[in-house]
């Protein structure tokens, strides 16, 4: 009838709470349930046949008795009984019945009475039994939600009941198993004498067994490895033993373990692993080959006999304080090879955890690092040899600076002695050339002009004048070599006007424009300072004429209150800037004349500076106001040191030749 009276019945009957079986052939669950829907006050539950859990929960729920309909498929409640049950069917009948007379009214009552209490055994037999199929429809339900295969067999070795994981694992149906003999099952692969043994004994001596291990191919499933537990129960209907039996597939972890095994038999390392509270139970083959032990002697913590005794404490405190607190273990410990030396070994442990995350074993290693720390003493060792051989190097380094310095020193006080000299030599000749040389001329020409005559022939006096003419020349060329040499304004008037006069003769000789900018404010310069100001302007103004081929160039002086510079700038082609770079790293490979520009200011204290590109060069020398001949601080000289090694000699000819 699927259920469609009972959907009739509900209209009529008004319950407080329907329960609905949904496992209909010919309708779904949501059909009755819309119907039952449309009652006012009713509460629809619906369930699956043998989902006991929740229907045995509505006994617990307190409604009144007739007021639970109940909607079930297989066995639909007729009209008649649930007009018996419910309380309002049972008062609209009953009013309607004419009532016994009171002759007959004893006997009836009598009559009711035997049969009622025989229906009310009867009804609560019936309840008993179907709480009992429902309890165990209940179990079976639970059972077979469980993952894990499991069995249950009578006392003789009879499959009682088999969960459906059993049956998707095996691939076997319930009718292939369910009232054969165990050991018929299959192809016999579990009819081995030693697990007959052991469950006899779970029936006979209550004797429960874990962790049985069963290696056997299985049809349709190639080579397995299942672990057995067993333990005996009760059948709750007749008092009789059973066996509980459940099955663990544990092929693919034996798998894993022998894969994970043969890998750490193939490390180098020393390998281990321990469970939680730290024994160990397996160690791989390279352990067994260097310590020369057995599992035996190693199990538990048997690998104490083969560490240093010495670091031994140490080790087991910091092992213990791991496992407390389940961090990684790190250390270097000292184990005994077969040939009994100790040598060091990087020992690491890891955690494994569980799906709760608590420590479930411990997996280590200890890598042999003897060669590595033979090799970090070799490498202090050579560090130590190096350092020494770097001090007693440096120490030599040290002594030949020292003679490099004196002999700076001395180089420098040469070349300054050299300048001077050369300064004093120009200013000699200077002298000379202007008092000595300059008179001779002089005489020379008033005499020649003295001799002339006022009769003499044309030709005559034509060679005379130009005699007069040649005798001019030289004269004022001497004067003009003497000036150059050694100006007299120079110590006469200061560098200022000296400057001025030797820019305007340039410009004249040359044809090149020269911009003079010099302050008006400026005073007469120490002579040491003036002197070196104005060789490097004649200096510059000689390599412009020489080098640059610039057709202009410009000349400034800047004063402040310590200190004065002198810029030189002109727009030639510039110095080449290999020339330059050595120059300015080493102090070669250009002239006397850059070389000794420098040397004059820094022996005043000064700085030079030298920039040079395609568009021109720059010349900047910059000097204290205030600093006399020969202060030169000790971090300039240091700079000019060691280019004047390899200058010295080049000057000293140089100077020679321009002498």
């Amino acid at each position: 009838m699927d259920g469609f009276e009972s959907l009739k019945n509900n209209r009529s009957l008004t319950p407080h709470l329907i329960v609905m079986d949904m496992s209909m052939p010919c309708m779904t669950g949501i059909e009755p349930r819309a119907s039952i829907g449309r009652v006012a006050a009713a509460q629809a539950s619906c369930f699956r046949r043998h989902n006991f859990n929740a229907f045995c929960g509505i006994s617990e729920i307190g409604l009144p008795k007739g007021s639970l309909m109940v909607i079930d498929s297989n066995n639909p409640p007729s009209r008649q009984s649930k007009s018996q049950n419910h309380p309002r069917t049972r008062e609209q009948s009953g009013s309607r019945r004419t009532r016994p007379s009171s002759s007959n009214r004893k006997a009836t009552d009598t009559q009711d009475s035997a049969g009622a209490s025989g229906k009310t055994d009867s009804f609560a037999m019936k309840q008993l039994n179907e709480r009992l199929q429902k309890s165990k429809e209940f179990m079976e339900d639970i059972v077979d939600t469980i993952r894990e295969p499991l069995v249950v067999l009578t006392e003789d070795l009879k499959v009682r009941y088999v969960n459906v994981s059993f049956l998707k694992t095996f691939s076997v149906n319930r009718w292939e198993t369910e009232g054969k003999m165990l050991y018929d099952l299959g192809n016999h692969q579990w009819d081995i004498p030693k697990l007959r043994t052991a469950l006899q004994e779970v029936v006979s001596k209550d004797a429960p067994f874990s962790d049985f291990e069963v290696e056997h191919e299985l049809p349709r499933l190639g080579m397995k490895t299942m672990l057995l537990n067993a333990r005996r129960i009760t059948d709750i209907h007749g008092d009789r033993p059973m066996i509980l039996l459940a099955v663990e597939d544990i092929t693919e972890r034996k798998r894993e373990i022998k894969d994970l095994r043969v890998l750490c038999n193939a490390l180098p390392q020393l390998v281990w692993i321990a469970d939680p509270t730290g024994a160990r139970f397996w160690y791989n083959q390279r352990w067994y080959e260097y310590t020369g032990t057995t599992l035996e002697q190693m199990l538990g913590w048997g690998w104490r006999s083969v560490h240093d005794p010495e670091s031994l404490p140490d080790v087991m405190e910091r092992w213990r304080e791991s496992i407390a607190i389940g961090k990684p273990f790190e250390m270097v410990c000292r184990v005994r090879g077969a040939d009994g030396a100790f040598r060091p070994f990087l020992t690491r442990a890891l955690p494994t955890f569980d799906s709760n995350g608590r420590v479930d074993g411990w997996f280590g290693t200890n890598t042999d690092i003897s060669e590595q720390r033979k090799a970090e003493v070799a490498l202090q060792q050579a560090n130590s040899n190096l350092e020494t051989r770097v001090k007693e190097r440096t120490a030599e380094l040290e002594r030949r600076t020292s003679e490099v310095l004196v002999q700076s020193a001395q180089l420098q006080e040469l070349s300054v002695h050299l300048m001077h000299a050369q300064d004093d030599e120009r200013r000699r000749i200077s002298r000379e050339l202007h008092d000595s040389l300059g008179q001779y001329l002089a005489h020379a020409k008033m005499s020649v002009e003295s001799l002339r005559r006022a009769d003499a022939p044309e030709e005559e006096r034509q060679s005379f004048s130009r005699l007069v003419d040649t005798l001019d020349k030289c004269l004022t060329e001497t004067r003009t070599l003497s000036h150059l040499l050694y100006p007299p304004f120079l110590d006469e008037v200061g560098f200022s006007s000296a400057a001025k006069w030797y820019v305007e003769g340039f410009s004249e000789r040359s044809g090149i424009q020269v911009n003079v900018n010099i302050p008006h404010e400026l005073e007469r310069l120490p002579d040491a300072l003036q002197l070196a100001l104005f060789r490097i302007l004649q200096e510059s103004l000689t390599n412009i004429h020489r080098y640059s081929h610039s057709q202009s160039a410009e000349i400034e002086v800047e004063l402040s209150a310590h200190e004065i510079r002198l810029q030189v700038k002109d727009y030639g082609q510039g110095i080449p800037p290999e020339i330059l770079e050595r120059f300015k790293s080493s102090g070669s490979g250009s002239g006397v004349g850059l070389r000794s520009m420098r040397e004059r200011i820094i022996e005043l204290g000064g700085r030079f500076d030298l920039q040079s590109d395609k568009n021109g060069t720059l010349i900047r020398a910059t000097a204290p106001l205030s600093a006399p001949t020969g202060t030169a601080s000790d971090k300039q000289r240091a700079e000019s040191r060691h280019t004047q090694i390899n200058e010295a000699f080049e000057f000293i000819r140089a100077l020679k030749q321009s002498l």
